[in-house]
């Protein structure tokens, strides 16, 4: 069996909990994927409650989000095959982890891309993480153009604009939001903000990485 990230051939382990699941990792890079932090509002690791959820809910900006890895460089090393380079089919290698995520929440939202960016890519990367998910995708958000994150300081991604609205009805629903990569938490609650705008139930969240 080839591992999908280091392409080495490895053993499949036969212990009971893995003879249903599909092994995708070899031992080695399975294990240089480190889970969450203790933050319950983001998963930051370091303490209970990091200073940044602090700050977001002394400006009433509350939303608990779960990422269930940490963005360490072999999740960057993910990251820039899966989204940059468009090897979709890497994301394989989380079927497990995100199947198991508890959706009771009435929609998966996945946080959109902008028309201009979804055009170069070919692909959304927050969809096909959502699409793995057990639950029912509703594509009720869109995004106008604007600079690449990766291209703004942390001040400058606080500060912009928000890009997004709402395309259909949301009143009274309870929303899952989807993202990639959980860096100061500005783009799920500028989405998770346009949304409560439009009726929105009960908002939270899921990354597939927490940046530290």
């Amino acid at each position: 069996m080839k591992c999908l990230l280091c392409d080495q051939d490895f053993l499949p382990s036969w212990a009971l909990s893995n003879v249903w699941t599909r092994q995708t990792l070899c031992p080695t890079c399975k294990i240089e994927f480190v889970k969450r932090g203790e933050c319950t509002d983001c998963g930051k690791p370091g303490q209970p409650f990091c200073l940044d959820c602090h700050n977001w809910r002394q400006q009433g900006e509350l939303l608990v989000t779960h990422p269930l890895f940490l963005y360490h460089p072999p999740a960057k090393a993910f990251m820039r095959r899966y989204k940059f380079l468009g090897d979709t089919a890497l994301l394989d290698v989380f079927q497990t982890e995100l199947k198991k995520v508890k959706v009771k929440q009435d929609w998966i939202v996945p946080i959109p891309l902008s028309p201009e960016r979804l055009r170069d890519r070919r692909f959304n990367q927050a969809e096909l993480i959502g699409r793995m998910m057990r639950g029912r995708i509703r594509l009720v958000l869109e995004r106008t153009d604007g600079p690449a994150l990766s291209q703004l300081s942390r001040q400058q991604r606080l500060d912009r604009d928000n890009p997004f609205h709402v395309t259909e009805s949301v009143a009274g629903k309870t929303i899952l939001l989807v993202d990639d990569v959980y860096t100061t938490g500005i783009t799920l609650r500028q989405a998770a903000s346009r949304l409560r705008e439009a009726g929105a139930k009960e908002i939270s969240a899921v990354t597939l990485f927490r940046s530290v």
